[in-house]
């Protein structure tokens, strides 16, 4: 089953273009948002089925993927700058599908990324942006690493939660599966280095320390949590009840133990990165870490502990001369924040008339087909309509609602028959 044919997929990406900022939630915007969605699913269908992925060479051969960096920048700072300010316009929203379906953009265009960037000439088609880009997935990453965004709660009870919460929580839980799909685009990044700028290594380096980051966050492990006494993990873009006895490695976490072992085995990199007495104690704490479960499921990282134990050995100089580096600027980020500045209340009145209008509600009905597939592409647990845990029963009558025991249905029927049909 294709989503979009061949000459839809031509004609999606010959009109992709920059959204503007101010434009987000707009009737244009929707049609923009739906283009990228369909062909974001399309190509998720042909990687997963091992087909020609010919979106992505199609997008590159347009020279289209820069403006998807724009995208997941520009929804990026609308959701730092913009989204408080319709919040506190409308501090009780009377739906919020229109600020969703903005949110979820980011991770349509950071998921397409991901794909694209999977291959050596995607990363080479970034030019100038790859610094952009980077910048972006080590702010995404570094939130769900340090940041109180993964306070969220997997299985919340949504009727009992204002509407303002709920939208607090999306969002949160957008930014979570952002930062993770932006592990596996910095993997990928790692992967290509040569094919990247000196500025961009130097981000690694220098300003950005990769594999302090990336030390966090296999000490921390956000992708696990804690909740009603039961244990999940994010895996397939899904939160499961986690199983003890499995120890298969989920990707994410994958992703940051090659990108280590990357990191380290460039000598590009290696050799522009000081060791200091800090670095040398953190990446330590790796190594015991790094036992057989590990080992025997990524075999690249008997290389990785081998240079750890070398590193162990090794005196940390205490002179160390920096070289003179002239740097780029990243520009996308700057060029937005310059061209919007203190107009950001003013955005977010103008934006509360049509996302909340009338207008809204045609807007969901024109993108009931962009997501009516959308199961097929991200596999997600059924959740009981009552007390909001994973369910496998579902009402035989509608077919719409899950339950996870006979107890949780008869004490939900009340409501439930009332829609029932």
């Amino acid at each position: 089953m294709d989503i979009i044919s061949k000459n839809e997929v031509d004609f999606f990406i010959d009109h992709i273009k920059e959204s503007k900022l101010n434009e987000l939630g707009s009737k244009i915007w929707y049609d923009s948002h739906d283009r990228l969605q369909k062909l974001n699913q399309q190509a998720t269908l042909d990687a997963t089925e091992g087909r020609e992925e010919y979106i992505k060479d199609q997008l590159i051969s347009y020279g289209k993927v820069p403006i998807i960096v724009h995208e997941a920048i520009c929804v990026a700072i609308w959701r730092e700058k913009v989204l408080p300010e319709v919040l506190c316009v409308i501090p009780n929203p009377t739906q919020s599908f229109t600020l969703y379906f903005i949110l979820f953009h980011e991770t349509v265009a950071v998921g397409l990324l991901q794909k694209i960037l999977f291959h050596e000439e995607g990363v080479q088609s970034l030019g100038n942006c790859a610094l952009d880009l980077f910048d972006h997935i080590i702010f995404s990453i570094t939130h769900i690493a340090i940041g109180n965004t993964n306070n969220f709660q997997i299985y919340s009870k949504i009727s009992d939660t204002p509407l303002v919460d709920e939208i607090i929580e999306h969002k949160h839980k957008i930014q979570f599966e952002v930062g993770i799909c932006c592990i596996g685009i910095m993997f990928n990044m790692l992967l290509h280095i040569k094919n990247l700028s000196l500025s961009v290594t130097t981000r690694m380096t220098t300003n950005n320390d990769v594999p302090m980051l990336i030390c966090q966050l296999l000490n921390v492990k956000p992708w696990i949590k804690l909740e009603n006494d039961k244990k999940y993990i994010f895996q397939d873009n899904s939160w499961k009840i986690m199983d003890e006895k499995e120890n298969i490695i989920p990707k994410q976490e994958a992703h940051l133990w090659l990108s280590l072992h990357e990191f380290f085995s460039s000598e590009q990199i290696r050799n522009s990165y000081e060791i200091t007495q800090f670095r040398k104690k953190n990446l330590m704490q790796l190594q015991h870490l790094l036992n057989d479960c590990l080992l025997d499921q990524i075999p690249p990282l008997r290389h990785l502990k081998q240079c750890l134990y070398q590193l162990s050995l090794t005196e940390v100089s205490t002179v160390y001369k920096r070289p003179l580096i002239i740097e780029l600027n990243a520009e996308i980020r700057t060029t937005i924040l310059n061209t919007y500045s203190k107009q950001w209340k003013k955005i977010a009145r103008i934006q509360v008339a049509y996302l909340f209008g009338n207008d809204s509600y045609e807007v969901a009905k024109s993108l009931s087909d962009t997501y009516e597939n959308i199961d097929h592409f991200e596999v997600k647990e059924n959740i009981c309509a009552n007390c909001r845990q994973p369910a496998k029963n579902r009402c035989s009558k509608c077919k719409k609602e899950w339950y996870c025991s006979r107890k949780c249905q008869v004490t939900k029927w009340d409501e439930h028959k009332n829609i029932c049909q």
